[in-house]
Formats: structure tokens, C-alpha cells, sequence
């Protein structure tokens, strides 16, 4: 195979880098003031090739909003329906707008336009809400660099919050548990709210997994509840689909106490507590009680 070389471009002074890319066609760069640098710049990428560390510049040319509309077709069929119309709507409503137009490239080299993004969306939204906008550009961004079409994320580093030390997390003890499931049904909620108030403290469920719940789905045995088909909502339609399974049971446990005001535990994947004398959830496993 012939190595690159340096061409020169008639009438202009500079030389042409000239190099065989993976697929066997020529690729080509221009500006370099001599035949020598034209010629080591070439040799440089072929290297880089025959290492597999090579990424072509064509693919950093791929607008934004082309990318993200494939990753998210690719994406969609092992995504919940709700989190597909959440990225669906984060992408026409703030991705989109800003991004759209511009290649993969320009975004990797634009440091400081994505810093003045984000100073833009911190005048209109809270944190949460930047944070969610953010956290799917990052996640398009590194779909890009695993598809060799980007050498790296330039979101990473990048700082979102004010850095503002969040408030502290406290846990309820049963009787504030008990407190407030009463004061939601003294407020005309009816025994339903006290109820799912008191399921919520204690199991650490997800809100569309304890409203989603039927009479029938309660396991008398075992005295615990099955979540097979929590209720969701997509474009404003809820309905109950399959979803993760997660068996709640009572069984008897010793552990250590939280008292009210002191900080609980941090959550690691669907492991919560709640309050004190309250379950400790795993997917696809038992719920126990601190007691």
C-alpha cells in the first residue's frame, strides 16, 4: 500500500496531506506549509489507524439533531413509553432548539457555548430541571463517543448546580409517619390517601406503583403486596403495563434506628428507608422491616 504523501495545491502555497483510510479510499487535509508536514501529518493518521485509534472526520460532521434521532429510534424499543416521551419532549423543547443544527465536531470544540447554555436555562428553570435537560445531552454526547464519532464527551466536568450543599435528608419516625396520613385524611382525602400515605413512608414504592395497586393484587399468604403492572402515564393516558416485579412482605427484622431529625441512609439502585420501622426494598426481592 502507498504511504500518505504531501501534495501540493497549484497556486496557493500550501500542501495537501494525502492518506488511505481504513476502507481503502484517500483522505485529505489542506494547509500545511510544507510537503514534509503534509506528508508526517499523513503518516500520523495511518498510524492512528492501523492502532484502531483513527476517527474519521467525516462522521464529527454529523449534525446534532441527525444523531440524536438515531440513537433515540435505537434506543426506544428497551426504554419505558414514559421515558421515551420524556427524552421526546427534553429534545424538541431544549436540545433541539439549540443544538440542532450544529455537527458533532463544533459541539465537542464548543466549551464555552455549552456553559452559555446552561446560564440560559438557569435563568428559566430550576436545577432539577436543568440537571434532567443536561443529563440526556450528556447521555447523546457519549452514545457519539462509543460510535467513535466523537474522541470525547466535552460534557464531562462540566458543572450544573450552583454547588450549593443540598438540604439535609431527615427521617420520619412511625408517629410523624402516623401524623401525617391523618392530617391528609382529616383534609377530606379520605381513608384511601391515609392508606397510600402510610404504603408510601414504608415501602419506598414509586408513586405510579402504589396508585396502580388493586384490591386482588394483595397476597393475603404472605401478607404483602406484588408489583407487576404499575400505573403510567404517557401524553396524559395512564394505564397499567408490565414492569419490573417487586414483592412487598412484612417479616420480622432487627436493624438500627432512625430517630426523627437524624439523616437516613443514601439510596443505592431501589434500596430506600424511609422511616424508622420501615421496609427495605430490592427489585425482584423481599421487603423487610426495621423494627
Amino acid at each position: 500500500m502507498k504511504d500518505a504523501y504531501g501534495q501540493e495545491n497549484l497556486g496557493t502555497g500550501e500542501w495537501r496531506a494525502r492518506y488511505k483510510r481504513p476502507d481503502g479510499t484517500w483522505g485529505s487535509k489542506s494547509g500545511f506549509p510544507t510537503e514534509k508536514a503534509a506528508r508526517e501529518w499523513g503518516l500520523e493518521q495511518e498510524a492512528l489507524i492501523r492502532r484502531n485509534l483513527w476517527l474519521d472526520p467525516r462522521d464529527g460532521e454529523t449534525r446534532f439533531d441527525d444523531f440524536a434521532e438515531d440513537w433515540l429510534a435505537a434506543a426506544s424499543p428497551r426504554l419505558e413509553l414514559n421515558t421515551v416521551a420524556k427524552y421526546r419532549s427534553f429534545l424538541d423543547t431544549q436540545l433541539l432548539p439549540q443544538w440542532k443544527a450544529w455537527p458533532l465536531i463544533a459541539i465537542f470544540n464548543g466549551y464555552v457555548e455549552i456553559e452559555r447554555w446552561l446560564s440560559e436555562l438557569h435563568e428559566d428553570y430550576a436545577e432539577s430541571s436543568m440537571s434532567s435537560y443536561f443529563a440526556l445531552f450528556s447521555t447523546i454526547l457519549n452514545a457519539a463517543v462509543r460510535a467513535r464519532m466523537l474522541p470525547a464527551n466535552p460534557c464531562s466536568g462540566v458543572r450544573v448546580s450552583k454547588g450549593e450543599f443540598d438540604a439535609e435528608r431527615l427521617v420520619a419516625t412511625p408517629a410523624q409517619a402516623l401524623l401525617a396520613a391523618m392530617r391528609l385524611y382529616e383534609l377530606g382525602l379520605g381513608m384511601s390517601e391515609f392508606v397510600l400515605c402510610l404504603m408510601d413512608v414504608y415501602t419506598g414504592a414509586r408513586w405510579g406503583e402504589l396508585v396502580g395497586q388493586q384490591r386482588h393484587e394483595y397476597d393475603s399468604e404472605r401478607r404483602g403486596i406484588e408489583i407487576r403492572t404499575p400505573l403510567k402515564e404517557v401524553a396524559g393516558r395512564s394505564t397499567k403495563e408490565a414492569g419490573r416485579v417487586m414483592i412487598i412482605t412484612r417479616t420480622a427484622a432487627s436493624g438500627r434506628r432512625h430517630g426523627a431529625g437524624t439523616p437516613g441512609p443514601r439510596r443505592a439502585g431501589r434500596r430506600r428507608l424511609r422511616a424508622r420501622g420501615s421496609w427495605r426494598c430490592r427489585r425482584g426481592s423481599r421487603c423487610s422491616t426495621r423494627s
